[in-house]
């Protein structure tokens, strides 16, 4: 079974990066606890471990490079990439590594050879391979960030912003607004639209709680979505606000309200999802035979 999870918009619709999104404008890349809202990272400073750039760990005292990672200065044929130089899960330095012979896009599906941070994928010079199985290997590229004329990291692609703080490996771009972080403007806040997360006016009552009865996806409190009132416990009305939570997270079902009757459900089937935010869940009834 999959979320029900209702996607419509009350009033105004927030305009942050642009795109195009269920017939609608708007934009199309950090985990919290299932009770609060965390601060997310934007394109400076360090993220907290809650952040975006949870997807690759934080090395302690920042990166080791030997090679140059948002500006390759690896030889045709290579290109640089992180991995983790103890051969365990966590980058901590780059290196040049062989292409793919016929490497995959920003977007397409891709795989990770040896371990999940060797650093060898089959994505395109100038992409990462984001897994979403990590037993399997199995990822989404994504775009790295580039460096602009003053050394910052910055995007190709003008819709889309570098996310992750200077002493994460890698920064990687993604249009995508950040569900556990504050990166939206003004009064607004990040919720799930289709397959994307996008900024929104928050519409939801400044009390508003868990369980709380909604139609549309901001009637909800930030970091909570609107799911079917058969997903949600004792919801008397059609649709019941329930926060959103890290699937990664093993602990995850047991903070989320409700437990042990709702768990951390995947909201996205793996490998449909948006690729820097798949694991995002929400606290939901399980359903024989998982999502």
């Amino acid at each position: 079974m999959r979320l029900g999870i209702r996607s419509g918009i009350a009033f105004t619709l927030g305009l942050a990066c642009g795109g195009t999104v269920d017939g609608m404008a708007a934009p199309e890349t950090g985990a919290a606890t299932t009770s609060s809202s965390t601060t997310g990272s934007t394109e400076s400073g360090t993220p907290s471990p809650t952040t975006a750039a949870d997807f690759i760990a934080q090395p302690d005292g920042g990166p080791v490079t030997s090679c140059t990672l948002y500006a390759d200065s690896c030889p045709a044929g290579e290109k640089c990439m992180p991995y983790a130089s103890d051969g365990g899960n966590r980058q901590d330095a780059t290196r040049c590594v062989p292409l793919a012979p016929s490497p995959g896009t920003v977007g397409d599906p891709c795989t990770v050879s040896e371990f999940p941070a060797s650093g060898h994928d089959d994505c395109e010079r100038g992409a990462f391979c984001v897994l979403y199985d990590t037993t399997e290997l199995l990822g989404t590229c994504a775009a790295f960030c580039i460096e602009d004329e003053d050394r910052l990291t910055t995007c190709a692609d003008p819709e889309a912003r570098c996310v992750g703080g200077p002493d994460v490996l890698p920064q990687l771009c993604s249009s995508d607004c950040d569900p556990f972080g504050n990166d939206c403007p003004g009064d607004q806040a990040c919720y799930r639209i289709g397959k994307h997360f996008v900024c929104l006016a928050d519409v939801s009552p400044g009390t508003g709680q868990t369980g709380d009865p909604c139609v549309f996806t901001n009637d909800c409190p930030p970091v909570s979505l609107c799911a079917n009132n058969d997903e949600v416990a004792n919801c008397p009305t059609s649709g019941c606000c329930t926060p959103l939570c890290d699937t990664r997270d093993p602990a995850a079902g047991a903070a989320c309200p409700g437990y042990p009757e709702h768990e951390c459900v995947r909201i996205w089937p793996v490998g449909t999802g948006p690729s820097l935010y798949e694991w995002v869940g929400a606290c939901a009834l399980p359903t024989d035979g998982g999502l």
